[in-house]
């Protein structure tokens, strides 16, 4: 096989030829290398080549981000190198033979080549039934039939998403089952969702997801290089400053191709990409995406449904019920095999009988031994994410936060929405507020019910409306601390200034209402700042600690949902076990008690008594308490505070092992 790859490199009017005459030869993206290889995620200085003493030659991996295999084998360090060897560096094949590398400054087409590939699932349901087939490189490839036909299984499992299934895939000879880690930054994939955020420009959501998936050695001028490449190859340029709102559905599905095209990957996967275009539309993306597979050299894949632009694929996959293979070949061999010129119609003879069409292309394609083409594969270890985690936090908090500053009318009506609370409770309270139990009580407890409410409606939606892009940078190394880090920080920065406006029209309002009375007194003595303003921080310091912690509850059950709508519809159930069990509106103990004490709208209502000393107020001492509970009590109080916070992380680091299943979230 090794003889085959270095005669097809020496037949390559590409072809690249160092001698080893020197004790070091450096093989990277920059161009002070003796091997330039050019993609992004080739490391400035990605390998070195070192002659020993003794004449042996030796690969090092310098701590590059995708590494190096040798014959399939992952080298972690260094590695001796015998004649013939096959040096893979993402879509670049090297050979060292006779003193010599020979190489491509371009990488070559992958080749895909799926051996005895099935899915089982739900107790014995075959959706994929003993696929074999090879996909050339640079070939533009659709794979096409009817629902339930396995069409978008059988893409999960080329792209090595899915891997809960028997047989393997291999990537020029290369298992990707054991090798996923080190050849998975040369695959791109568009999923049907787009994977962009319509609230920035196009250039801008370009920019984050470069500085995102790119290595961080990228320069400046590097990622604005490579932008400008990718607009211009998707006639996109004129459209980088607009709005991804306002694009038109063509528009909206290249920008997201242009996203994953940055990384500059060789094997391009897209999930019906064509759905819901017009003619027009769809016959110009089919032709751009011709082009990328001749002009780039990449091997292209796709799911689709529709039939006019065929003609423009190299080869089609026709799936039948039960994840069957039926065909793979261009239009006219399909046309001949099945004896139909129209395509459509070859739907329905699919239809009706899949196992008699995969049985005839399993007699026709007999002679192919697939099994025996199997690369040398090799056990694979995850190679470690090098990417820092707070660099990937840098870029989603300023990637949110400019999303939030975008969306300016959401933006207004959360920050007008503690302003017409704390009027509202200004407006009902009366001259018994702060004077006796029942009438101050009922103000704090709204109070604490209007910050869990800001909390967590801001916070319900902010995973799961975005899941599709979030599961597409999970999968190209996104660590999720950083997501949910950067997500709770921009929602804490909102929370401040909401908290501000709560405390100010609400509980200082209140006080100036009330202020002339002298039965009134604020502070009593009892604050921790030691001065009469210590109340007021003390509320806003307590709603600010509820609102963040309801904001990481709100998190949490979004990432447990998919969608917007569940996620809402579970938002009043919680709120309602959060109010019954505060302590306020009924006498909790036994059982009662013990759940509240996993409720933080307890810990919040008990923070508030304490810092207005409810329960010495008139009328609170005829209330059955637990002896000490909305009592002045400084390291109490602290306690209260330190409970929410507790709380806070727990539901961030919930949140962030919950969000792992999202790798296996089907369409």
């Amino acid at each position: 096989m090794t003889v085959l790859w270095l005669t097809h490199l020496r037949d390559s009017e590409d072809l690249r030829r160092v001698e080893l005459r020197k004790d070091r030869i450096t093989i990277g993206r920059d161009s002070g290398n003796d091997i330039v290889l050019s993609n992004p995620y080739v490391s400035k200085l990605h390998a070195t080549v070192v002659t020993r003493g003794d004449g042996v030659k030796e690969i090092w991996d310098n701590s590059s981000r995708s590494g190096i295999l040798i014959n399939g084998k992952q080298v972690w360090e260094q590695k001796p190198l015998m004649d013939k060897d096959v040096i893979q560096i993402l879509g670049f094949q090297l050979i060292y033979s006779q003193n010599c590398i020979y190489y491509k400054r371009k990488a070559s087409g992958i080749v895909l080549r799926a051996v005895g590939v099935s899915k089982v699932v739900d107790k014995g349901k075959k959706i994929l039934d003993d696929v074999n087939l090879e996909i050339k490189g640079n070939e533009f490839v659709a794979i096409i039939g009817g629902s339930g036909a396995g069409k978008s299984t059988l893409m999960g499992v080329l792209n090595g998403f899915d891997r809960n299934r028997t047989g393997d895939v291999y990537y020029n000879n290369i298992s990707i089952s054991q090798n996923f880690n080190s050849i998975k930054d040369i695959i791109g994939y568009v999923p049907q969702e787009d994977i962009v955020y319509e609230n920035l420009t196009l250039r801008d959501m370009l920019r984050y997801s470069a500085e995102l998936r790119m290595p961080a050695d990228q320069t400046d001028r590097e990622i604005e290089m490579r932008i400008d490449e990718v607009l211009a190859t998707l006639d996109l340029t004129e459209h980088q400053h607009t709005y991804i709102r306002t694009m038109s559905g063509g528009q909206k599905k290249r920008a997201s191709i242009a996203v994953e095209l940055l990384a500059d990957p060789k094997v391009f996967f897209l999930d019906e990409p064509t759905s819901g275009l017009d003619p027009g539309t769809e016959k110009n993306l089919m032709l751009a995406m011709n082009r990328l597979s001749k002009e780039q050299e990449r091997t292209i894949v796709m799911v689709t449904h529709t039939t006019q632009s065929l003609h423009l694929c190299d080869k089609v996959i026709f799936m039948g019920p039960g994840g069957r293979l039926c065909f793979a070949g261009n239009v006219e061999e399909a046309k001949a095999f099945f004896d139909m010129d129209d395509l459509t119609e070859i739907y329905n003879m699919i239809a009706a009988d899949p196992l008699k069409w995969a049985n005839a292309y399993a007699e026709i394609n007999k002679s192919r031994d697939f099994r025996g083409e199997r690369g040398s594969g090799g056990s694979l270890q995850s190679k470690k994410n090098k990417v820092s985690g707070l660099y990937q936090f840098e870029i989603v908090f300023k990637r949110y936060l400019k999303l939030c500053m975008n969306d300016w009318r959401k933006l207004a009506i959360q920050l007008v929405t503690p302003v017409i609370m704390g009027l509202i409770i200004w407006f009902i309270a009366d001259e018994r507020f702060l004077r006796t139990y029942s009438g101050t009580k009922s103000i704090l407890f709204t109070m604490s019910c209007a910050a869990i409410w800001i909390g967590l409606f801001a916070a319900i939606q902010e995973v799961c409306k975005e899941r599709s892009i979030l599961k597409r940078e999970y999968m190209a190394n996104l660590r999720l601390p950083s997501y949910i880090s950067a997500k709770f920080s921009v929602l804490m920065l909102q929370c401040i200034v909401q908290a501000v406006l709560l405390t100010l029209t609400g509980f200082v309002g209140l006080s100036l209402k009330y202020s002339g009375d002298d039965d009134i007194e604020l502070t009593a003595g009892n604050t921790l700042l030691g001065d009469d303003k210590g109340i007021t921080w003390e509320v806003f310091i307590t709603l600010l600690l509820t609102m963040l912690a309801s904001v990481a509850l709100g998190l949490l059950i979004s990432s447990f949902f998919k969608n917007s709508d569940k996620a809402t519809t579970i938002a009043p159930f919680v709120l309602i076990i959060q109010l019954v069990f505060s302590g306020m509106l009924f006498e909790l103990d036994g059982a009662k008690e013990t759940i509240s004490y996993v409720t933080f709208s307890r810990w919040s209502v008990d923070a508030l008594g304490r810092i207005t000393n409810l329960k010495l107020l008139e009328g609170g001492e005829l209330v059955d308490t637990d002896g000490s509970m909305f009592e002045w009590a400084a390291d109490k109080l602290v306690n209260d505070w330190c409970i929410l916070i507790a709380m806070t992380l727990l539901c961030l680091i919930i949140s962030t092992v919950v969000l792992r299943r999202i790798s296996k979230d089907s369409r």
